[in-house]
């Protein structure tokens, strides 16, 4: 049976062979995965080193890591906040609806300066804003929150750990946001 990983934005994938370059997940938009290659470094070009991004689809993508033999190396980005993942997601769906940052303060009511800051993770009140972008993007509201790709699987949870994850699904969407930045803080104190 053959183990499924789970792909994340970070992840930085190492093909056998070290004259290729590595792929570095940028994003997962549905049912897709946005790379930059990263090219081997050599003692010629070590200063002008330039990335180029892909887009294609995740079965694409791991179909390149079977047939390449590519691994997981340990260098991944540290996991983003919650407020980053919530303004990268706004931001990711705005440009692919061909919108301007005026454009989406127009259709929800909110300055630019106000989208903006929303779109860099800068603002507390994105919460309140949830619903709005929802209907207007045509996406569950809980698409802000959770990931962009959903994957099962499966793990060993304790009893502890059960009974937190069936109280926060029971929350609404704010207070699951409220949650998520409460942990935030306490993690990093």
């Amino acid at each position: 049976m053959a183990i499924r990983t789970l792909l994340q934005p970070g992840q930085v994938w190492a093909p056998d062979n070290d004259q290729m370059p590595k792929r570095r997940i940028v994003d997962l938009p549905e049912g897709m995965i946005a790379y930059a290659l990263i090219p081997p470094i050599s003692h010629n070009d070590a200063t002008s080193r330039r990335t180029e991004e892909y887009v294609v689809s995740q079965s694409l993508f791991r179909r390149w890591i079977r047939e390449i033999g590519a691994t997981l190396t340990g260098q991944t980005d540290a996991k983003a906040a919650p407020a980053i993942e919530l303004a990268k997601k706004v931001a990711t769906l705005r440009r692919a609806q061909g919108m301007s940052q005026a454009d989406l303060a127009k259709s929800v009511g909110l300055s630019r300066s106000a989208i903006a800051a929303l779109e860099t993770g800068r603002t507390s009140s994105a919460n309140k804003h949830l619903p709005k972008l929802a209907k207007l993007f045509q996406v569950p509201v809980e698409l802000f929150l959770g990931g962009m790709v959903e994957l099962t699987a499966i793990m060993e949870l304790s009893s502890d750990e059960r009974d937190l994850i069936d109280l926060y699904r029971r929350l609404s969407t704010e207070q699951k946001l409220n949650v998520q930045k409460y942990a935030e803080r306490r993690t990093r104190a």
